[in-house]
């Protein structure tokens, strides 16, 4: 599936934050994801909803790109998905997003 070229640039300039700077400057991942409720439909370490996957190994199934796509635009990945875009968030929290979700492997 092609990405449209505003799309394209927003995903590598979140890409472009991934790493230190993101824990530097944002807040951290894994406090993030419990902000936006993620574990009410996702599951990780056994506790969480059951509506979605489980964000145990996410990190090992899916690529930085692939995860970044998750977060905007889940629609992409699954026609059918019920989960938000978080599109909307700035780009440094998307990219401390997908750095957390990168250590669940």
């Amino acid at each position: 599936m092609r990405l449209p070229a505003a799309t394209g640039l927003a995903l590598a300039v979140l890409l472009a934050c991934a790493g230190s700077r993101a824990q530097a400057q944002g807040p951290q991942g894994a406090e993030l994801a419990g902000r936006l409720g993620c574990l009410a439909c996702h599951a990780l370490n056994g506790s969480g909803g059951k509506l979605a996957a489980p964000l145990d190994g996410v990190g090992a199934r899916l690529s930085v790109k692939e995860l970044a796509i998750a977060i905007a635009y889940p629609r992409q990945r699954h026609p059918g998905a019920k989960m938000p875009s978080y599109a909307y968030l700035p780009p440094m929290e998307q990219a401390a997003l997908v750095e957390f979700l990168q250590t669940l492997k």
